[in-house]
């Protein structure tokens, strides 16, 4: 069975689970992107012996990221040459709809690989919502990351019975063998004497922008009781457009108080992780937040906004951190201050690494493999076997 993927680009954390898909017996998989990497990612990619195509499209830059238009022709003529048994698709954009085209005309399933959260959904533009919309009652299956999203396909109008999950998962090979290579403690103290870091560190892990709840941070960080902030460091890790609004902050503040730190590499990124205490997730609307797992990977303890995709299905506020609204900032204060106060962050940060244990690459794999299998077995009760002519290429 021939099965392709669809999505942006190829991130670092979704080669696991695409190796073990392409690993699944009868399958063959074709991952098509739209193109190798985005503006502002720096990521380093080994996608191993992956099929992998790179599909021509028109990239608008955008402030916040990078836009791909699909060429229809191109994304057409590609799906033609490799021809499909069943499509996953990542996302109701127009790449969706150029593959939904294909799967009618050639009958063949349609899953879609949807990371939607219902504030995202609802801050999107008529149009969008109506495509969304459109394409959700015409897939055979959705998959989603977890509860937000599933409640956010249900609006859409897609039954529960054509939803299933397939959790958003670090990539747990890199994490296990940069921790199992390392003296945590000697690495720990090592690297926050080199950044100046003080007793205990707070880390802000991603790009920095207004999407990632950079700035309401930081007025919630000020509010703070000088007493509780004297022996922390708030150490950012990321690039972004509201790098000077960091760079600003570390300017007003005493030495090692805020540590700003461009971005590095996921295999480097587990380092901070070990260097840290408490992982600060302010997301204004993050359709998941994968810092969030793996920061719990290392058995660190979140401060999670509840805008944040991931923050019911991962986060229990007391046991394995705490939630709050960012753009509450009497209320993000607040759970700042208990974390920073916390007695118990050890054992939190342990009941993290538990909480994580089930979110893996074999998990993401599993409910893709699921959501093709039900597709194609919907497809072959809503209609009798049928190919159209072959597209030319």
């Amino acid at each position: 069975m021939r099965v392709a993927v669809l999505t942006n680009i190829l991130p670092p954390y979704r080669v696991p689970a695409y190796q073990l898909l392409a690993n699944t017996p009868g399958w063959q998989l074709r991952v098509m992107l739209n193109a190798e990497s985005e503006f502002d990612r720096s990521w380093d990619v080994d996608p191993g012996d992956l099929d992998l195509e790179v599909i021509e499209t028109i990239s608008l830059r955008r402030s916040d990221t990078t836009l791909h238009l699909p060429s229809p022709r191109r994304l057409l003529a590609a799906l033609g040459r490799f021809r499909p048994d069943a499509i996953v698709s990542a996302e109701f954009g127009a790449r969706t709809l150029i593959s939904w085209l294909y799967c009618a005309w050639r009958s063949v399933p349609l899953v879609v690989w949807a990371e939607h959260t219902r504030a995202r959904m609802r801050a999107a533009g008529p149009l969008r919502r109506l495509l969304s919309g459109f394409l959700a009652k015409r897939a055979g299956t959705v998959v989603v990351a977890g509860a937000e999203s599933r409640r956010t396909m249900r609006e859409l109008g897609v039954s529960d019975d054509r939803i299933l999950e397939a959790p958003n998962t670090h990539d747990t090979i890199v994490f296990a063998e940069v921790q199992n290579g390392l003296d945590v403690d000697a690495a720990r103290e090592s690297r926050r004497a080199q950044l100046g870091c003080r007793s205990q560190v707070a880390l802000v892990a991603g790009r920095l922008f207004s999407v990632k709840g950079i700035e309401p941070l930081l007025v919630s960080w000020q509010r703070l009781p000088e007493e509780v902030r004297s022996q922390w460091t708030l150490l950012f890790v990321g690039d972004g457009p509201l790098a000077q609004a960091v760079a600003d902050a570390v300017a007003s503040r005493p030495d090692g108080e805020i540590v700003h730190v461009p971005a590095v590499q996921p295999r480097e990124l587990v380092g901070f992780y070990l260097t840290s205490d408490l992982l600060i997730f302010p997301s204004l609307g993050d359709v998941w937040g994968l810092a969030v797992n793996e920061a719990m990977a290392c058995g660190l303890p979140v401060v999670c906004s509840t805008r944040a995709g991931c923050a019911e299905d991962l986060i229990v506020a007391g046991e394995n951190g705490w939630l709050a609204d960012p753009l509450d900032v009497t209320a993000f204060t607040a759970a700042l201050k208990q974390a920073m106060t916390c007695e118990h962050r050890n054992t939190l940060g342990e009941r993290a690494r538990t909480t994580l244990r089930p979110y893996t690459p074999e998990a993401t794999a599993e409910g893709v493999r699921r959501a093709v299998r039900l597709a194609r077995e919907m497809n072959g009760k809503r209609q009798p076997p049928h190919r159209g002519p072959r597209l030319s290429a």
